[in-house]
């Protein structure tokens, strides 16, 4: 995870929780260089990005229900972040689950749980609904402008452009200069003066990233990426089958 902005609500064991990452292979990670043309993409490989490759430094551990309160904490529901249509989303609006995820396009960390959650997506097709919430943090000097670009392409495109531009800056080919990220823009269809005009100031798009990271200090997190589902918290980066087993949890208690 990225630096932590502020620990207002302490909600796990500092100790316990990096235990835990490191027997799932949870490590840090430096972000994939990047790319040697700025803005490199096949606009042809949209919905098929290739992401980073990292190998486990552990072998994964097999978790059972047992172990949902190891990974995740169950919040107040009152604590959980409210959602509005000016977070970009993907599947129902109306799943019994919702998976929030806290993140920033630069933080390692970030880097390497985005396909991760993309495959929990998948796996829960229908079921879940997954939310984007921008907590850029400040020692990162690139997140916040692409947090604002991949704005734009919501406004202008929808959820289906944003997760273009989402795939495209976690993926090896990324470069988070404005320059590169109108290029890469163009190839989704959108317009490239668009997209580096936001990315380097657009008030706007800073009232709604402000928001968002409002919302996630109230709610306690300590860093990114940061996840709610439903009303349980995890702070880190896990593998699919842990998320996937808080997931099943969820939908379980959903359907009481």
């Amino acid at each position: 995870m990225g630096g932590a902005r502020g620990f207002r609500v302490p909600l796990l064991s500092t100790r316990g929780v990096l235990a835990l990452l490191c027997a799932l292979g949870s490590v840090a990670c430096e972000r994939p260089g990047q790319a040697a043309h700025a803005g490199e993409i096949d606009p042809s490989a949209v919905g098929g990005v290739r992401w980073p490759t990292i190998e486990p430094e552990a072998e994964e551990p097999k978790l059972t229900d047992a172990d949902v309160e190891k990974i995740a904490v169950k919040v107040p529901k009152k604590q959980v972040p409210e959602v509005s249509h000016l977070n970009p989303s993907k599947g129902p609006a109306t799943a019994k689950v919702t998976l929030q995820v806290f993140s920033d396009f630069e933080c390692p960390f970030c880097v390497r749980v985005a396909p991760t959650l993309g495959a929990v997506e998948q796996r829960f097709q229908g079921q879940l609904r997954v939310v984007w919430r921008n907590y850029p943090l400040p020692s990162h000097e690139r997140a916040r402008p692409a947090a604002r670009a991949g704005l734009e392409a919501f406004r202008a495109g929808g959820a289906a452009q944003f997760w273009r531009m989402h795939d495209y800056m976690y993926s090896p080919q990324a470069d988070l200069s404005s320059v590169a990220l109108g290029k890469a823009a163009l190839g989704f269809g959108l317009a490239p003066a668009r997209i580096e005009q936001a990315a380097d100031k657009n008030a706007q798009y800073d009232e709604w990233i402000n928001a968002d990271m409002a919302a996630g200090d109230a709610a306690g997190i300590q860093g990114t990426p940061a996840v709610f589902i439903n009303d349980y918290y995890l702070m880190g980066a896990f593998p699919e089958s842990a998320y996937s087993l808080v997931v099943e949890r969820a939908l379980r208690e959903a359907a009481q």
